[in-house]
């Protein structure tokens, strides 16, 4: 039996399954799924799943990041499958793929997502069917609806990055007034614009140690830290405070001008951007360091 729209909640650009992780500025192919009509599936306990991200696009092998809790709490320890299905106008809901979720958490303090990798074509209104078991025999089935935009809102993948003119030490001497970090980073030494004028490969990570609303953002930033020593030579480090004008009175912060020229809604975001000035990947939301440790081998070799 085809399972109705409403199995996965109603379609639209980013729906309750998504969760904001900061600024809350939140059918070709394939075979019909055989899933009983049964209506919102969220069974097994208290197991609640959610899409950590805000803006997903057509692709292959894209990455969707997945939070697990029990009473409001992350759980790091469960085995995730996933299902994705694209709906239609019809009722039908189209199987399109599935995917295992390993967690990922490297460096992220206890903190981090389930990662599943599917293939996100065409672009329009999707469902996930999420299933998680733990080793205590705890196990939940859950649906969420989200949309999958045919052209990103941010910067994607294959597009050149903004020549933002990025806060740097040179301009501001005191770098705790572009850095919330207690201690600041090192990596406010050339704005992006300079280093994709300089030809070097960039990693650029959007987040605000001081006052980000999540728990991965601070991690996050300590993550870009960890691998810099092993880069630094072949690449460029750049890290942008989310917020300005936050000393003396932190009430009085607002956004930093690159975040708005970039579009970013939520933090923290990491961009990978090569030699010509080309975005060749990017995340949203919490990211592991083996996760980025190999989209930098990509990047290098290529």
């Amino acid at each position: 039996m085809r399972p109705a729209l409403s199995s996965f909640g109603l379609p639209g650009r980013v729906r309750e399954g998504v969760v904001l992780l900061a600024l809350a500025l939140v059918a070709c192919g394939g075979t019909t799924a055989t899933t009983p009509d049964t209506g919102p599936v969220s069974s097994g306990g208290n197991l609640q799943a959610q899409i950590i991200a805000t803006e997903l696009v057509t692709g292959l092998q894209q990455r969707v990041p997945i939070g697990i809790t029990d009473h409001n709490t992350p759980v790091t320890d469960a085995s995730v499958q996933v299902r994705s299905f694209v709906l239609g106008n019809n009722g039908q809901a189209v199987f399109k793929g599935q995917s295992a979720a390993p967690f990922k958490g490297a460096g992220l303090d206890g903190g981090g997502s389930y990662v599943a990798r599917l293939d996100l074509m065409p672009a329009g209104d999707w469902g996930l069917e999420i299933t998680a078991s733990r080793p205590n025999g705890e196990r939940a089935t859950q649906r969420l609806a989200f949309n999958v935009l045919a052209n990103p809102v941010v910067p994607g993948v294959g597009q050149p990055a903004p020549l933002s003119n990025s806060p740097t030490i040179r301009d501001h001497p005191d770098v705790s007034t572009i850095d919330s970090g207690n201690p600041p980073d090192d990596m406010h030494q050339v704005s992006i614009a300079q280093a994709i004028r300089m030809r070097r490969p960039t990693l650029v990570v959007f987040a605000s140690p001081a006052y980000c609303t999540s728990r991965a953002c601070g991690p996050e930033v300590k993550v870009v830290q960890g691998l810099e020593p092993t880069y630094k030579d072949r690449m460029t480090f750049i890290h942008i405070e989310i917020y300005t004008n936050f000393k003396p009175d932190p009430a009085k912060r607002t956004i930093a001008p690159t975040v708005t020229e970039w579009r970013l809604q939520t933090e923290p975001w990491i961009f990978l951007i090569d030699a010509n000035g080309i975005i060749r990947a990017r995340f949203e939301g919490p990211t592991a360091s083996d996760e980025l440790t190999a989209a930098i081998g990509q990047l290098l070799a290529s």
